[in-house]
């Protein structure tokens, strides 16, 4: 024998249920939401090195009549180091006048680094578009070419090849 009203209070009792189950499923998403993105945040800038640039953001250079991109081929960026962005001018002040030759790709942030290894301290984050002046060293280490700047404060470090591009003269 069943009483009718237990029939109903048994199906008000699992919609309460299921919809509670609903609710904590949706707060645990949430809060897993959340904590990937605090995550990706304060561990992005350690790990920038690591992430591939795409080739969208590289831009041409011509050399010799051909436009190749410029993490493509490293005898282009060299070539982009011989000239520098315009001539210095000689100026009465004894100081030499500081000029950028390249600057940091659009995208994400770079470490500036110490040494010529990911293993360096990283001495600064650059941010995209932060121009730099090459000093003239360059190293490839486990298969990755390295460059030696300058930022306009006066403080050196290395950054990769293909996180940098050479100014327009």
């Amino acid at each position: 024998m069943v009483e009718p009203g237990l029939s109903s209070r048994l199906r008000q009792h699992s919609r309460r249920t299921g919809m509670l189950v609903g609710l904590s499923m949706a707060v645990a998403i949430a809060i897993c939401i959340v904590g990937f993105i605090w995550i990706y945040v304060r561990v992005g800038p350690i790990f920038s090195d690591f992430i591939p640039q795409s080739s969208a953001d590289l831009t041409p250079v011509v050399l010799g009549g051909a436009a190749t991109p410029v993490s493509a081929t490293p005898a282009a960026q060299i070539a982009g180091l011989a000239t520098p962005r315009s001539t210095p001018t000689v100026s009465a002040s004894p100081t030499p006048i500081w000029e950028a030759t390249h600057e940091i790709v659009s995208g994400e942030t770079v470490n500036y680094r110490a040494g010529p290894t990911t293993d360096s301290d990283v001495v600064d984050v650059l941010a995209p578009g932060t121009e730099l002046k090459f000093i003239g060293e360059q190293q490839v280490t486990d298969g990755v070419t390295w460059m030696h700047f300058q930022t306009q404060d006066g403080t050196t470090g290395w950054i990769r090849t293909v996180d940098v591009r050479p100014l327009v003269p």
